[in-house]
């Protein structure tokens, strides 16, 4: 089939509840909206899940923190509240369409901007599913070749909030020399700012909070240690005359 009607064919599935294994999509007691072609053409399918009641778990929280722009926009134009949302990005792969190297930028893209990523594969694409789900994170659905029947062939599930922003922080609290729980409070929001900047600036939003601002004011007051043009030679010239030996 074409994209198009493996894209209705999900929808379908969807309503009806056909997916085995589906852990990741709620479907019972919630609202969902489809969006075709979202955010700029960059996912086939954006699902927006809107429940009765909030998940209260470190994941979703963190969700919350990094993507709050993303989120509160979508809220106040439902009239629901913040922590009842939840976003899925679909990709889809017809058998009209082909696997190639675009695959691990548009589940990249999925990632980066809602922490997650589901592909969907027709009947026979679907063939290399296993293959597929030891190379890709994301969570793979596939297409059974019966009505509207899909099942889960395998699961990505961790959430990314900002992975790749993300410091041992008890660890540096430590090389810092002092264990107190002020000291990984204070580095915990500096990573959670450095989140919500790097996340926002995808969208050019600024969505740091007042007191956040004045955290950030604060550190400017503070004298920085700087690396001159100077040490960087001197760094360059002591290890140009290492030796072998030195480490020995």
């Amino acid at each position: 089939m074409n994209e198009k009607e493996l894209k209705l064919l999900f929808c379908k599935a969807l309503a009806s509840g056909h997916i085995k294994g589906n852990d990741l999509i709620p479907t019972k007691e919630v609202k969902l909206h489809i969006i075709e072609e979202a955010h700029f053409r960059s996912f086939d399918l954006l699902i927006a899940s809107i429940s009765a009641a909030h998940e209260d778990n470190h994941a979703v929280n963190d969700n919350l923190l990094v993507r709050t722009q993303l989120l509160e926009r979508f809220a106040r134009s439902e009239k629901c509240r913040i922590d009842h949302v939840r976003f899925f990005p679909v990709e889809l792969k017809s058998d009209e369409d082909s696997l190639d190297e675009r695959l691990p930028n548009q589940i990249i893209d999925a990632i980066l901007t809602f922490g997650l990523s589901i592909l969907v594969l027709d009947k026979n694409h679907s063939k290399q599913a296993k293959r597929l789900g030891k190379l890709l994170p994301a969570t793979i659905i596939c297409y059974t070749g019966c009505e509207d029947y899909f099942e889960v062939s395998s699961s990505f599930d961790r959430f990314v909030s900002a992975g790749i922003l993300t410091m041992n922080k008890t660890s540096l609290a430590k090389l810092i020399g002092n264990k107190s729980a002020k000291t990984h409070t204070r580095l915990v929001a500096l990573q959670r700012i450095i989140e919500k900047i790097a996340f926002n600036q995808l969208f050019l939003e600024d969505s740091l909070s007042h007191e956040e601002l004045q955290f950030l004011q604060a550190l400017t007051e503070i004298s920085i240690p700087s690396i001159t043009n100077n040490a960087l030679k001197k760094m360059i010239k002591k290890s140009a005359s290492m030796r072998i030996t030195d480490y020995v």
